[in-house]
């Protein structure tokens, strides 16, 4: 995968996560006590899950940055292990 495909799905998984931090938040403004305890949770795992985004992409700036060289194949594989690895954690 190269590395503007990265950083295109990168972009894109930080616009949802975006997206269901606001519906948690709301769902934590407005629901039941259970829906309310689902939601935290939900605000937790998104809010290290947007961090780790931003990492990412902020890393794969730097590499577009440094230009390709012969790791960079590698590198990209790494990357996108990488960026799926707690999401596979964390959703089984």
């Amino acid at each position: 995968m190269a590395l503007a495909d990265i950083r295109h799905e990168v972009v894109h998984s930080l616009a949802e996560t975006n997206e269901a931090i606001r519906e948690a938040s709301a769902l934590l403004a407005g629901g039941d006590d259970f829906e309310k305890v689902v939601a935290a949770g939900e605000l937790d795992f998104l809010g290290r899950q947007r961090a780790m985004l931003k990492t990412r992409l902020a890393q794969v700036d730097r590499r577009l940055a440094e230009g390709h060289g012969f790791f960079s194949p590698i590198r990209q594989v790494w990357f996108s292990l990488m960026f799926h690895l707690e999401s596979w954690l964390a959703h089984g």
